[in-house]
């Protein structure tokens, strides 16, 4: 007998419901039209969205739906509205076949809570998560620690929490406010300007070998951390943390801007240590590349040109999800960009 096949996409819309009647509605969406069997689930965590205001709902969605082939899930947006009363709710069910079977790659649930039904914003979340999956909360702004706020109750549901605190408008703050959550936070802490950087942590990394690394941890070094046009973003001063706990206390770090960069993130790092040694890298613009210069210390240079990848906001949330356990480098970046006084 031969499998029943789902359509491509199911959508269902409502308002003024409740979350049992919206968990009724994800049950009904995974069987075929005939009553049969509920179609094969293929999600691998359960994903935590909050847009705040219905007007950051669309990009949220978008990028929830490039996760679909990589990491299948069950998503929950949630937005608050603070007219009227009550639950709004959307549910879409995108179905896929593999192997001669169709299964469930994406549910995604958004609900619009109105009024005071914004602050049970976690009691609405709950029964709606599959509890078999692991649960990451994505907030898209810098921790808000605020006891009334709806952060605190979303991340006691969660193993795992995902802030972009360059949303914001006060990186420097962003950044003191996640150097003094992070540690204490229950479930795993990272960011999106932490993934930011990685390509150049680990370009930087494969640069400070053997006796390079040696001179800027034994005698006077500094580093400085570039950004391009468009204000400070946490990236740079994340970059600054880093390289303190990898080279040690005795590293300044430096943040500046650079006017001919091709966006906010880092642009340039330029680290000089003792008896003339000096490594610089720099972004290549409108290239997924760097230029990496090393001047020795009898003046002889060395130039290469490495790769140096820009992802965008739906790589940078994938890697993240990926991950389970605390991130220490990130959390000791975090202690060194507030002890180097970069935050």
């Amino acid at each position: 007998m031969s499998a029943v096949a789902a359509p491509p996409r199911t959508e269902w819309e409502a308002t003024d419901v409740s979350v049992d009647e919206v968990a009724q509605q994800l049950a009904r969406q995974r069987r075929p039209a005939d009553g049969g069997a509920p179609f094969m689930l293929s999600g691998v965590l359960n994903l935590v969205a909050y847009a705040g205001h219905p007007s950051e709902t669309a990009a949220m969605l978008a990028v929830i739906e490039r996760l679909a082939d990589h990491q299948p899930s069950r998503a929950v947006v949630i937005c608050g509205e603070p007219d009227g009363d009550g639950i709004d709710a959307r549910v879409t069910t995108a179905c896929r076949v593999a192997g001669g079977s169709t299964g469930v790659a994406l549910e995604t649930v958004v609900l619009v809570l109105h009024g005071e039904v914004r602050a049970g914003a976690a009691s609405a979340t709950v029964p709606l998560l599959r509890s078999d999956l692991p649960t990451i909360l994505w907030w898209p702004w810098a921790p808000d620690r605020g006891s009334d706020g709806p952060m605190a109750p979303l991340a006691a549901i969660a193993d795992r929490v995902v802030t972009e605190a360059a949303r914001g408008t006060d990186a420097c703050g962003a950044v003191r406010a996640l150097a003094a959550w992070v540690p204490a936070a229950r479930p795993a802490v990272t960011d999106l300007s932490w993934a930011a950087v990685t390509g150049w942590r680990q370009l930087i990394a494969q640069m400070l070998e053997g006796e390079i690394l040696a001179a800027l941890r034994g005698g006077p070094a500094t580093a400085t951390i570039l950004h391009g046009p468009g204000g400070l973003v946490p990236d740079p001063l994340l970059v600054g943390g880093w390289l303190r706990d990898v080279i040690g206390p005795g590293l300044r770090a430096v943040v500046g801007e650079r006017d001919d960069g091709d966006g906010p993130g880092v642009a340039a790092v330029t680290l000089e240590g003792a008896h003339g040694r000096r490594l610089v890298i720099e972004r290549a613009p409108g290239r997924d590349a760097a230029s990496v210069s090393v001047t020795e210390p009898d003046g002889a240079e060395r130039h290469r040109v490495l790769p140096l990848p820009r992802p965008d906001r739906t790589r940078l949330l994938a890697g993240e999800l990926e991950l389970q356990r605390r991130d220490r480098a990130f959390e000791r970046a975090l202690a060194g960009a507030c002890a180097a006084g970069l935050a």
